[in-house]
C-alpha cells in the first residue's frame, strides 16, 4: 500500500492547479502588457501591486486601472493577455468546485480561537467568500472577517497524516495523573525548531500533554504561559508569580 501523502499548502496547489498551467502559460510570451510577470508566476491579480485576493465567486478585477503603456493612454488587454486571464479564472472556478464538492479537502486554523480542524465542503459555499491565495486565508466580505488561516488542502482519497512527534522518555518518578510542566517544559525545548505555528500550538500541546501525562484536563493559563515563553525564545521555562501577602 503507497503511503498517505501529506497536505500540501493551499498556495501550492492554487499555482500548479490555476496558474502554472498551459491553458495560461501558453500565451505568456505574446502578452504586451508590462508588469504582469508575478501574475504568470506568482498569481497576483494583474494590475493590483502585492494582491493575491481572489473570490470564490466571480472574479478579481484585472487592471482596475486600465492598461497604461507610455504613451499614457488606456487601453483594454491584449488579445493573449486576455486568454491568458479567462483560462486562469476558469481554473480557479473549477479549482472552487473541487473545494465545494468535497474532491479537494481543506485543513484550517480558525481564526477567533486557534482550532485547526478540516472544513467540511458546505463552509466554502457562503456568498462573499474571499481567498488570499498566497498567505492561505479565508476571508468573508473582501478582506474584513478573517475565518480561517493556514490553510492546507488535500485530495479527499487521501487520509490525513498527523505529523510525527516523538516524546521524550517520561521520567520515571513521573506518575501518570498529573501533568510535570518541568518536564513538558524541557520535552517542547527540545523540539522548538519543529514546533507549529503560535495559533496551531495550543490544541497540538493539550491533546499531547493528555496523552503523555494520562490527564482528562490541562491547566490551559499554564500552558498558554509556556507558549508565549517558547514562541519568545526563552531558555528558562517562567514561573507563575507568587502574591504577596
Amino acid at each position: 500500500m503507497a503511503p498517505n501523502k501529506p497536505s500540501r499548502p493551499l498556495y501550492e496547489v492554487f499555482l500548479e492547479r490555476v496558474i502554472r498551467i498551459d491553458a495560461v502559460q501558453r500565451h505568456r510570451a505574446a502578452v504586451t502588457e508590462k508588469h504582469v510577470g508575478d501574475f504568470f508566476e506568482f498569481g497576483r491579480v494583474p494590475g493590483q501591486i502585492g494582491t493575491y485576493l481572489w473570490p470564490l465567486d466571480g472574479a478579481p478585477e484585472p487592471f482596475p486601472r486600465g492598461i497604461v503603456f507610455d504613451d499614457m493612454e488606456k487601453k483594454p488587454m491584449s488579445p493573449a493577455m486576455a486568454r491568458a486571464w479567462d483560462a486562469a479564472v476558469r481554473a480557479k472556478d473549477a479549482f472552487v468546485a473541487d473545494l465545494r464538492a468535497g474532491v479537494l479537502i481543506a485543513t484550517a486554523t480558525y481564526a477567533t480561537i486557534g482550532e485547526r480542524r478540516d472544513l467540511e465542503p458546505a463552509e466554502w459555499m457562503s456568498t462573499g467568500l474571499v481567498l488570499d491565495v498566497r498567505d492561505g486565508m479565508l476571508f468573508a466580505k473582501g478582506r474584513d472577517v478573517e475565518l480561517w488561516g493556514a490553510i492546507t488542502l488535500r485530495d479527499a482519497t487521501e487520509q490525513p497524516v498527523e505529523p510525527t512527534v516523538e516524546l521524550l522518555p517520561v521520567k520515571p518518578t513521573n506518575k501518570l495523573g498529573r501533568v510535570d510542566w518541568d518536564d513538558w517544559w524541557l520535552h517542547e525545548i527540545a523540539r522548538r525548531e519543529t514546533l507549529p505555528n503560535k495559533k496551531a500550538y495550543l490544541n497540538e500541546a493539550e491533546a499531547l500533554i493528555k496523552k503523555r501525562y494520562g490527564v482528562a484536563h490541562v491547566d490551559l493559563s499554564e500552558l498558554r504561559r509556556i507558549c508565549a515563553a517558547l514562541y519568545r525564545g526563552d531558555s528558562e521555562r517562567p514561573r507563575r508569580k507568587r502574591r504577596s501577602h
